[in-house]
């Protein structure tokens, strides 16, 4: 017994020294070199922060020493000196919001009433709606408990105890979906978790090292001792609103520009892991009775043999004990052999679990190399038909472009030979004749520049937009200098693209509103773009003709069109080249109109995933 409580107490100093070691581990860790000096930001992130000038972050008020809020109000702890280090660095202000309690803090953040988290650690749960940046600390988990368990505690352990877990913590996240049959007791904060255990109210509590020492020195209890420790570790970081990814990337680009200095001052001013003071245990007390009652049994042994008158007496007690002795073992024995033999009988139900599931992943690996194989041959099916019809389109656009040629050369000398005759009513049937030609010229010409696009190669650069707009709409004015048009461009419009493509794109939406909007005497066409919804949506607004939305869906169709030639020319080719260029650029192209109320086109790129 007595060997057990020394073994005990080593494993306990182990843990604490493994613990110590890790701490000063993380302090000179994570990241390159840097100096201490402020951080470069890109264009593109100082124009984030001055668009996003009021940022809120909402810490745990009761999470010492990670962060907490003193008697005064004042927010502190470990994260609270990483946050004010980030101030400086990146020269932002970060308004602190002090809310009641985690769960508050949670409800705040998940409605977008506070932007960041002072620190959270990742869980699965939490990584549908918030982001992460780069640890700030990492600490290990520890399970803790006034009882006895005879050997140190794993999490899958815990099941059929009673386990206290703060509310919304990781803990709680990670058993309530990893173990779900552990049966948990929710507690508002660290102190009450230690108070049950420390009471017997519960049969363990499970929280990092960190917190777990610094509660317990702060309430001076001293009947909880670390009896295992979890499966996962404890890595805080900041918690950012999901739909804000470029404030993870400047936040991250601060805590590299840490100096390993700065690191371990800012970790090592508050986070000191010790484990529980070792006390005997009563396995311990009960081992050094036993040692004790031997060495008296001894003694007296001794004393008795030197008596001649109690030797036979001694003898025969000795005889009886050694009988009992021997009745004990052959027990012992017995049960011993029983449990090898549940012990073998489990093995062997073990061994048919693995084997049948095995089984059952050999088969779903087969389904799913056949599924596979499957969709690769309609894959490559479909690329096959793709190709074929392109080449068709390809081939049937150029050769018919010869024939339309020759019909349009002579129709015009027939127009030249017949106005020299004065045949009239011939001249007009021609001059039909050769507008119809132009006509399917423009046609095959749209054609052919639908079919080349599928089969141009990208080359992707950066784009100005904006000057590109501002070409086109110079080109229109000095074609029809009489249209009378006021012309909005928004500067510093630039995408990630094809400029030959993305000038196309450009170019037929331009036309479209130059072109509908010909029977206003003063008409207003914009080129802009959007980034409010997290997403960077560019448009085309004017305001001609417009269109019913209803019919909205056949706008991209090549050949539909939803005005007459009578009332706009056109082949109805342009939307549906934008429409294929866009989709290219992996982003996504729309309209919204009213009848006489003018149109507006959106469309998206989404290159940088490309």
């Amino acid at each position: 017994m007595a060997g057990r409580g020394y073994a005990s107490r080593l494993s306990i100093l182990s843990a604490s020294a493994l613990i110590l070691a890790l701490v000063v581990i993380l302090a000179a860790t994570g990241g390159s070199r840097a100096e201490s000096g402020a951080v470069s930001l890109t264009p593109e992130e100082r124009a984030w922060l001055n668009a996003h000038p009021v940022i809120k972050l909402a810490p745990d008020p009761d999470f010492k020493p990670i962060e907490y809020f003193d008697e005064n109000g004042v927010y502190r702890g470990a994260a609270a000196d990483h946050i004010h280090a980030l101030e400086k660095k990146l020269g932002i202000t970060i308004t602190i919001v002090h809310l009641r309690n985690w769960d508050e803090v949670m409800d705040a953040f998940k409605r977008h009433e506070v932007d960041l988290l002072g620190a959270v650690a990742a869980t699965p749960d939490r990584e549908r709606y918030m982001l992460f940046s780069d640890p700030l600390v990492v600490v290990p988990g520890g399970i803790f408990s006034a009882r006895e368990f005879g050997k140190p505690l794993a999490i899958k352990d815990l099941q059929g105890l009673k386990v206290a877990v703060v509310s919304n913590y990781m803990a709680h996240d990670y058993l309530r979906n990893t173990y779900p049959q552990i049966s948990l007791d929710i507690v508002p904060d660290v102190s009450t978790g230690l108070a049950k255990a420390s009471l017997g109210m519960v049969d363990v509590y499970v929280e990092n090292m960190a917190n777990a020492t610094f509660y317990l020195q702060e309430a001076g209890i001293t009947n909880l001792r670390l009896v295992g420790n979890t499966d996962f570790m404890y890595r805080w970081g900041i918690g950012i609103r999901k739909d804000w990814p470029m404030m993870r990337q400047i936040l991250n680009k601060g805590l590299a520009a840490l100096s390993e200095d700065e690191k371990s001052a800012l970790i090592g001013r508050w986070i000191y892991v010790k484990a529980p003071p070792w006390r005997p245990s009563r396995a311990f007390v009960a081992g050094m009775v036993a040692s004790v009652a031997g060495v008296l049994l001894v003694a007296a042994v001794s004393i008795n043999l030197t008596l001649k008158r109690k030797v036979n007496a001694r003898t025969a007690e000795l005889q009886g004990e050694l009988a009992e002795r021997r009745r004990l073992e052959q027990e012992l024995t017995r049960l011993n052999e029983q449990l090898e033999e549940r012990v073998r009988e489990r093995t062997a139900e073990l061994e048919r679990q693995v084997a049948d599931r095995r089984r059952a992943e050999e088969a779903l690996q087969q389904l799913t190399v056949g599924l596979e194989q499957r969709v690769k041959a309609r894959t490559a099916e479909l690329e096959a038909s793709n190709r074929e019809l392109e080449s068709f389109t390809f081939a049937v656009s150029h050769d018919l472009r010869a024939p339309v040629r020759h019909i349009n050369g002579y129709v015009e000398i027939l127009t030249e030979e017949l106005a020299a005759k004065e045949c009239l009513c011939a001249g007009d049937y021609l001059a039909r004749i050769m507008v119809s030609c132009r006509r399917m010229q423009e046609m095959i010409d749209s054609l052919l520049d639908l079919s080349r696009i599928s089969r141009k190669e990208l080359q992707c650069e950066q784009v100005d937009l904006s000057e590109i707009a501002r070409q086109i709409m110079a080109e229109m004015r000095e074609a029809e200098p009489h249209r009378r048009v006021e012309a909005t461009i928004a500067d510093g419009i630039r995408a990630k693209g094809d400029p030959v493509l993305l000038r196309s794109v450009i170019e037929n939406l331009l036309h479209n509103a130059w072109k509908y909007t010909g029977r206003k005497d003063v008409a207003h066409i914009e080129f802009g773009v959007d980034t409010g919804g997290g997403e960077t949506v560019y448009y085309v607004r004017d305001d001609g003709a417009g269109f019913d939305a209803a019919y909205a869906g056949k706008l991209f169709t090549p050949f539909q069109r939803l005005h007459t030639d009578a009332e706009f020319t056109g082949t109805g080719v342009g939307l549906a080249t934008v429409q294929r260029i866009i989709h290219r650029h992996r982003g996504r192209v729309w309209a919204f109109s009213e009848p006489g109320r003018g149109a507006c086109f959106f469309f998206t790129l989404n290159t940088e995933t490309a």
